[in-house]
């Protein structure tokens, strides 16, 4: 019985039961954020609505006679002004029990459950040692910006976040491992689908080709080249015509026509959705801002709340340092870094860092699977110890936060 408790700790060779172990204690673990729901019915979120829209046969969303959250108005019509595959994974659900009744929380789980999954066998296919998987699987899923991510998917931004995860480690387990290139092409359309930066890790997957290809263990086809490029660019396509079939211009994804509020609106009216002048609070806020709890009241000594701006990257999780020891090819580190960076890149332009967000930088999870195998591959050049205390110290910084939130959020 030790044994097999030591092995189920450690993630060792699972089988079927013990899938089923894994999948039932997450679950359980994220009852709460379930039962939350109910206070964040369908009613309230645009991909339920919007959803719901689809199987109507129409691009506009329902109008309610009262506001809700994340549309836009347009001619006279309710829009979603996000990428539509969030919605498209909802739509049978939405189906079969109507719009109001699907817990977008449980769904977001249920693609938890599949992503635990798939970080294994990349880290089985990366040759990862053991007694690391364990580790950096409570790092990805408790120690980052994911778990707020999704305990808070009744709100769109979150629910776009968890799909676009789900579909980064496909495309990477099949990078590590069949190689199908129009299936990557796929994975990385539909991702782009949910959130537009990560259209990116097409960089990687031709390095990854590239790689291949100088080491002799594939040739470059012509036919796979074609294969990836035409399925990316059927999304791209299906995007343009989505964005063209609401506001009659295929380049006009609709952001210009949300209604912001507060220091967003006085962002936005004054530089634009994309500036320059947001690059300096967004390099502090991604790399430099420290762990916050918001205090008021005279002599400031009540807690407030917590800073909804987040935390950077490095002080919520100080373990992605690790990345920067990878041991790789240099052409595949090249390749994951440029993927990396190009992502990041728009977003240090964008007038939002992320807000409302709870000790993260949420934007980060369009690259935290890919950043994941680079903290995989760098893991064993520290000391284990310190690896150990900088995940437990992520995990600790998450429960605070939370904590702090939960109670006085209320008040």
């Amino acid at each position: 019985m030790f044994q097999y408790v030591k092995r189920l700790s450690r993630v060792e060779q699972p089988k079927r039961i013990d899938w089923l172990i894994y999948f039932a204690g997450f679950t359980i673990l994220h009852i709460p954020a379930i039962l939350n729901f109910k206070n964040n019915d369908g009613s309230n979120n645009a991909y339920l609505l919007f959803a719901d829209s689809l199987l109507k046969g129409t691009l506009a969303l329902p109008d309610t006679g009262s506001a809700y959250m994340d549309m836009i108005s347009y001619h006279g019509q309710h829009f979603l002004p996000y990428p539509p595959f969030p919605s498209f994974i909802l739509v049978p659900f939405v189906a079969v029990f109507g719009a109001a009744h699907v817990n977008t929380v449980a769904v977001a789980l249920l693609m938890s459950c599949l992503n635990f999954y798939l970080l294994y066998k990349i880290f089985v296919r990366l040759k990862l040692e053991q007694n690391y998987f364990s580790w950096l699987i409570a790092a990805f899923f408790f120690g980052t910006g994911y778990w707020y991510a999704l305990f808070t998917t009744h709100h769109v931004y979150a629910f776009a976040h968890i799909t676009s995860c789900s579909l980064q480690l496909l495309l990477l387990a099949e990078i590590l491992g069949k190689k199908r290139w129009w299936l990557i092409g796929v994975y990385i359309g539909c991702s782009f689908l949910s959130r537009q930066f990560t259209i990116f890790y097409i960089v990687f997957a031709l390095g990854y080709m590239l790689y291949l290809h100088q080491q002799k263990l594939e040739k470059i086809k012509l036919s796979a080249v074609i294969s990836l490029f035409c399925s990316v660019g059927v999304f791209i396509g299906i995007y343009l015509l989505y964005n063209y079939m609401r506001f009659a211009n295929a380049f006009d994804p609709g952001y210009n026509y949300i209604s912001y509020i507060g220091v967003l609106k006085e962002r936005v009216d004054g530089f634009g959705v994309f500036s320059v002048r947001y690059l300096p609070f967004n390099l502090y806020s991604f790399f430099i801002k420290g762990f916050n709890i918001e205090f008021t009241g005279t002599g400031l000594m009540n807690i407030k709340d917590m800073d909804l701006w987040g935390t950077s990257i490095i002080a919520a999780s100080p373990f992605v340092v690790m990345s920067l020891k990878a041991k790789w090819p240099k052409l595949l580190l090249m390749s994951a870094w440029a993927s990396i960076i190009l992502i990041l890149g728009g977003f240090l332009f964008y007038h939002n860092n992320g807000f409302h967000q709870v000790n993260c930088m949420r934007f980060s999870l369009d690259f935290l699977p890919l950043l994941f195998v680079l903290i995989a591959l760098g893991a064993k050049q520290i000391p284990e110890w310190l690896l150990k205390s900088m995940i437990v110290y992520a995990i600790f910084l998450n429960l605070l936060s939370f904590l702090i939130h939960l109670i006085y959020q209320v008040q």
